[in-house]
């Protein structure tokens, strides 16, 4: 165990190849680092813990576990855990193995190559998960994702949303910004509060309230259904190949008493399109 009296949030660099990741963030006046052998009776597992560096200076915490060559599976193994005060900002790059995150970070970049990544709340996020699930709790800046071939959840984005996928599928609790997805899979969002642009080559979409702003959502083999919260007027322009679009919403000339508008521009190959009036979705 190494400790460092640390009463403001700090900066954190850690760089592991292969082993697991686990950092709380809570309010305490110093940072704790373990560097554990994955498999404690295995030698590799121990030498690499042993040779692992540990620095801090000038706010900043660096952790850089060696990377050894393995020509059969990921080889030897640590596990990092740390604990830092509250809001600490952090940037992480692991080639093999899982991130958790309890607590709260600051602005945040992490890259997790193969594996599962877990947060609880961060401010700004970047974050790159090619191949693992991927759960998030609170994001209270912008989320910048881009990942592969998983599942990704994300309870709150409290800003913009930039996120590129392959063929996992993305569910978003809610997002107050801008959308800008492009993925093959399907995509829900529970509440969009701005504009959206949302393309999936194969998955369907679901927005389960549009509250404003411009909506573009276009896939090409799956269904649309989007739902428009009761006192806000929409504007749709939509269109199937190979569908039903049905609009479940009641037929006005114009916007007259609602208290907001949004705009809904839909387009599907094969697929059925839905409007209709939201159930307003419950976020933490």
């Amino acid at each position: 165990m190494t400790l460092y009296p640390t009463p403001t949030p700090i900066d954190i660099d850690v760089i592991l190849p292969v082993g697991s990741l686990d950092v709380t963030a809570e309010q305490r006046g110093d940072t704790r680092v373990d560097v554990l052998p994955s498999r404690p009776g295995r030698a590799g597992d121990v030498s690499l813990a042993k040779e692992t560096t540990v620095r801090f200076d000038g706010g900043r915490l660096t952790v850089v576990v060696p990377r050894r060559l393995s020509l059969f599976g990921p080889g030897d193994s640590v596990d990092v855990r740390i604990a830092v005060p509250t809001g600490s900002r952090a940037s992480f790059v692991s080639s093999y193995g899982a991130i958790r995150v309890r607590g709260a970070l600051g602005e945040s970049d992490i890259t997790a190559n193969y594996g599962d990544v877990r947060i609880e709340h961060t401010a700004a996020l970047r974050l790159k998960a090619p191949y693992g699930e991927v759960e998030v709790g609170d994001v209270d800046g912008s989320l910048d994702l881009t990942f592969g071939h998983g599942r990704l959840r994300i309870g709150h984005v409290h800003g913009g949303a930039d996120i590129r996928g392959s063929h996992g599928a993305i569910e978003l609790g809610a997002v107050d910004g801008s959308i800008d997805a492009r993925t093959s899979g399907s995509i829900a969002v529970g509440r969009a509060g701005g504009n959206a642009s949302i393309r999936t080559a194969h998955g369907a979409i679901h927005i389960g309230e549009a509250t404003r702003g411009t909506l573009r959502l276009e896939n090409g083999y799956a269904g649309i259904d989007v739902g428009v919260p009761l006192g806000t007027a929409a504007w749709i322009d939509a269109a199937s190949k190979q569908g039903v679009v049905r609009n479940e919403l009641t037929a006005e000339n114009g916007p007259g008493g609602a208290s907001g508008t949004v705009e809904l521009r839909m387009r599907t190959t094969v697929g059925d399109i839905l409007i209709r009036r939201a159930t307003p979705a419950i976020v933490g």
